[in-house]
């Protein structure tokens, strides 16, 4: 009896790519481990050399995910004769007998602390990582250096993941670009990279998620909006949960100079070639109203001091000001040498 596999049409290019890096990413959801690890059986089973990884950050990961995941696909297809499969749970290596390649499990970290050898990685055609976004930029390096085999034509990493922060390694392979949604991006490979990119969400599994999940996913959008573009629609945030406030709404400067309400100042210190920044704040209980006074570069205590000055600033105004990497000490310096310019 020939195998037989069924994949999602939307994987069609992983099985034509030469590219080093296949990413698997996007929403939850979109049956990207079920694919991973359904490739997996399917190059096992194939006469041509194959020895692959599956791949965690923390070892014991492996074994409640890649690692039951491939087995659940091995009884899930009946064209496969499971006797044909010699899986030894103790430290999970799979073996297909009719053609002696291997699937063996990798922790980047043994035991959550303490970083594994990846040299032992020699030989592998292919490595499957999965939540690859936890892995850190060293240990990937370091992995992927180890990938060393002349028994195949290429070698190949299929990194799966949910969109971390835009400031995450990952990205390095990419360009960024704006989405519909403010504060949240898409991901384009450079045209240099050596990467296929596979995104995908919910919607493209569709005929095998649940009604009640369906119902589930949509309901972030008004309960957790910053989760739902991120986790469901598989969008880039800005930081590690969106923008820390939205849903600003711009208003004319003659608008916001009628207010008349209390107000605060905000001091943000550049370093370097980072621009000072000045906001005033205006409150009105639950509501603020923020105006950009200051961003600029190269201005050392004395020259701030009198920006702040020609602003109207003077010592009994409020002024919020960050203390972290030296601000405590610029503060220090201009409260001491402060006095009311002419």
């Amino acid at each position: 009896m020939d195998l037989v596999f069924r994949f999602n049409r939307i994987y069609a290019p992983v099985f034509n790519t030469d590219k080093r890096y296949i990413d698997i990413w996007g929403g939850r959801g979109r049956g990207g481990s079920h694919f991973g690890t359904d490739y997996f059986l399917n190059l096992i089973t194939q006469p041509k050399y194959f020895r692959g990884y599956f791949v965690r950050q923390v070892l014991s990961d492996v074994r409640d995910s890649l690692f039951r995941d491939f087995k659940d696909r091995i009884e899930e297809n009946t064209s496969i004769n499971i006797d044909d499969f010699q899986i030894r749970d103790n430290d999970m290596r799979i073996t297909y007998l009719p053609t002696g390649n291997t699937i063996l499990a990798k922790g980047v970290s043994k035991d959550g602390s303490r970083t594994a050898k990846m040299k032992s990685l020699a030989g592998a055609t292919h490595v499957l990582i999965e939540e690859c976004d936890e892995i850190g930029e060293s240990d990937f390096d370091q992995l992927d250096l180890s990938l060393r085999t002349v028994k195949a034509d290429k070698v190949q990493i299929i990194r799966i993941f949910n969109p971390p922060s835009k400031r995450h390694w990952i990205w390095r392979d990419y360009n960024l670009i704006e989405s519909d949604i403010e504060g949240f991006f898409r991901a384009i490979p450079k045209a240099t990279s050596d990467v296929l990119s596979v995104w995908s969400t919910y919607k493209d599994n569709i005929s095998n998620i649940q009604n009640s999940t369906i119902s589930k996913f949509e309901s972030f959008l008004e309960n957790n909006p910053d989760y739902y573009y991120n986790q469901v629609c598989g969008l880039i945030s800005e930081g590690s949960k969106g923008r820390i406030y939205s849903g600003w709404l711009p208003i004319p400067d003659s608008e916001y100079n009628k207010l008349d309400l209390p107000k605060v100042y905000g001091l943000d210190f550049g370093y370097s070639n980072d621009p000072n920044a000045f906001v005033e704040i205006k409150y009105d209980g639950q509501y603020r109203y923020v105006n950009e006074l200051l961003y600029e570069t190269g201005l050392d205590n004395l020259a701030l001091a009198q920006r702040l000055y020609a602003l109207g600033i003077r010592k009994n105004n409020l002024i919020i000001a960050d203390t972290g990497n030296g601000g405590d000490l610029r503060i220090a310096e201009i409260r001491r040498g402060w006095k009311e310019f002419p």
